[in-house]
């Protein structure tokens, strides 16, 4: 069965050769890579803000899940990884997913993680989408 990858950037994949793509679609299983706030030059955006971080964040997986042909009905997990100094604030993610979810919710997995590999990512998102 043929292998499908897909990247929100893809000059930046191709300039910088990353080792890994934001999406790989396997038959009906598309799984995305853990994301994070970051634009097309690989700089965060949004720093100390978790609420942006995880709207731009969704923002970025649904152009990433149209590239594939899908959308968020087509998410049936996420795994939230937090950074120790959002935990606080984490408790506002959820009305962010009743927005991009509406009632259609995934199954659901959050860790706080000791750290994330940059010191002003606040959360690390993973998505998984089956696709009819």
């Amino acid at each position: 069965m043929a292998r499908q990858t897909y990247n929100l950037f893809d000059e930046m994949y191709k300039r910088k050769r990353f080792t890994w793509s934001d999406a790989v679609k396997k038959g009906k299983i598309l799984v995305i890579s853990g994301s994070v706030a970051t634009d097309e030059n690989h700089r965060t955006v949004h720093p100390g803000n978790l609420e942006a971080q995880v709207r731009y964040i969704y923002e970025s997986v649904k152009k990433v899940l149209e590239k594939a042909g899908a959308s968020l009905d087509d998410v049936v997990k996420t795994t939230d990884y937090v950074a120790p100094q959002a935990v606080a604030d984490y408790v506002k993610t959820a009305e962010i997913r009743r927005e991009y979810f509406k009632d259609n919710f995934p199954a659901a997995t959050g860790v706080v993680v000791h750290s994330l590999l940059r010191p002003d990512w606040l959360i690390e998102i993973e998505f998984t989408a089956v696709l009819d």
